[in-house]
């Protein structure tokens, strides 16, 4: 048993060791040469005290992992930051879904000296993905952006995690040839792009832009006016596809079913419905981990899970750790799942259980408390309407969802079939219009955060994370460990 501990420890110190090496090294430069000096000086210090003592003590052993790990972790920051920059050829492929933002078409172009560069052209422009284009402009290093409010962004580092080093804005493109994309994606995306035209079909604006922000475009497909509104409200993260929206469709399958098999099948299809863009998939990565962990009850606790899969998705790309917002948001979602839920669930005894409405209410609850303090040192301002406005809102998203899913796979066989769907899925979508119109538009919705350090929404989290801790070790130890 106490070895068992031991090798336990051990794993939690190593992964905390290759974290902490990712962290460091995302603020400071680690050279490659002194990494690997690290990694000699620990395993030599192992061997000393393997010869010297003919034994090692835990705390030598403890010490020797970290510095090990650490220096691992820095290591494989280094082998992902390093980029021998070159000079683009102006001919290549279109491998990124194009997305029309206010004034422009933006898109990742891989040219054919394999450098990545992010295109902005014509709104209108007809280039699809695995389109072969040449391109003309004027190419430009990605830099600091500053909102003004003392909160710059690292724009660079952020478009780094995909290898993008460079940018062009108001770029002339011209498409050469078509169908040199990944015939996969090139499925998947050609699916979702029916699936929002089947929207459209059944549903005017902008109900059929917000069903097609909950299910498959994210904020893409709705107007700037509304989103505007969501913020103000304080309900944009609904239509920001992540591991929130996951997350509350696996609880919602699993409560409604009863079945961990039927949230994975649903989470596998949204993935797919969305066209399977990275940061679904390392949302659904994310959430899986929690899914398997529950169905599987015996010998499989879901905070490891999570912990697994969040460490095997940073190995793959360290860069996620601090340079992704999607992968931080999934994270902190799922662990209000995991730790929160079952917490707040406690104490809405008045909220009944049929349907599993006091589940997915807890659910709504625990995900808002822990993304929240990241969300307004990101974002920079706080929405004093966002509780009374995500209890409106969210209890019914899963339904919207669910409604509106089925409505659009109806009208594929006939849209008279579909119109009952159709009609409720009208009213759902309706109504979360309405609220955030209606809260969005108070004068006193929104008000900005002048600076929210970063240290105090640490604060914050360790606060939660103590609070937590406590409640658990306050129950009795087979509650505690349910």
């Amino acid at each position: 048993m106490k070895d068992r501990k031991t090798n336990t420890n051990s794993v939690f110190i190593c992964i905390f060791g290759f974290l902490l090496g990712v962290l460091v090294s995302s603020f400071v430069s680690i050279s490659s040469f002194i990494s690997i000096l690290i990694i000699f000086v620990a395993v030599f210090i192992l061997i000393v005290e393997k010869v010297l003592k003919k034994g090692i003590e835990k705390e030598v052993l403890f010490l020797s992992l970290l510095l090990f790990s650490f220096s691992l972790g820095a290591l494989r920051y280094s082998i992902k930051d390093f980029h021998k920059p070159l000079t683009p050829d102006f001919t290549g492929v279109v491998i990124s879904e194009p997305e029309q933002k206010e004034n422009s078409t933006r898109f990742v172009f891989r040219a054919d000296n394999s450098e990545r560069v992010l295109i902005s052209t014509d709104l209108y422009s007809s280039v699809q993905y695995g389109d072969r284009v040449e391109i003309s402009g004027k190419l430009q290093e990605p830099g600091i952006i500053d909102d003004g409010l003392g909160r710059p962004f690292d724009y660079a580092k952020y478009l780094s995690k995909d290898d993008i080093y460079l940018t062009m804005s108001f770029a002339k493109v011209e498409v050469l040839s078509n169908g040199h994309g990944n015939f996969i994606k090139n499925g998947l995306l050609e699916l979702k792009s029916s699936l929002i035209d089947k929207m459209r079909e059944i549903l005017a604006e902008p109900e059929s832009g917000l069903l097609a922000g909950l299910i498959v475009a994210g904020k893409g497909a709705m107007p700037k006016e509304i989103l505007e509104e969501f913020r103000r409200a304080g309900v944009i993260h609904i239509v920001v596809l992540s591991g929130y929206n996951l997350t509350i469709i696996a609880d919602f399958l699993r409560t409604i079913f009863g079945s961990a098999k039927l949230s994975i099948l649903g989470i596998l299809f949204f993935v797919i419905m969305t066209g399977a863009p990275a940061t679904v998939v390392r949302a659904a990565i994310m959430v899986l981990a929690v899914v398997l962990a529950k169905m599987l009850h015996r010998n499989f606790s879901a905070p490891r899970a999570l912990l697994a899969a969040a460490f095997l998705m940073i190995v793959h790309n360290p860069k996620i750790l601090v340079f992704d917002p999607s992968f931080q948001l999934s994270f902190l979602a799922t662990c209000g799942l995991i730790f929160l839920s079952p917490i707040v669930e406690r104490y809405l005894t008045l909220v009944p259980t049929k349907w599993g409405i006091r589940t997915i209410l807890a659910s709504t609850i625990a995900t808002q408390v822990t993304v929240l303090p990241f969300l307004i040192y990101s974002v920079g301002d706080v929405s004093l309407v966002s509780l009374p406005a995500n209890m409106l809102i969210l209890l019914i998203i899963p339904y919207t969802m669910l409604a509106g899913f089925i409505a659009t796979i109806i009208t594929y066989l006939s849209p008279v079939i579909a119109w009952p769907f159709s009609y409720i899925t009208h009213l759902l979508l309706s109504w979360v219009l309405g609220v955030s119109h209606y809260l969005g538009n108070l004068s006193f919705a929104s008000i900005p955060v002048p600076i929210f350090p970063f240290w105090v929404a640490l604060i914050i989290y360790l606060f939660i994370f103590i609070s937590v801790r406590r409640f658990q070790n306050s129950l009795p130890h087979s509650a505690s460990s349910n």
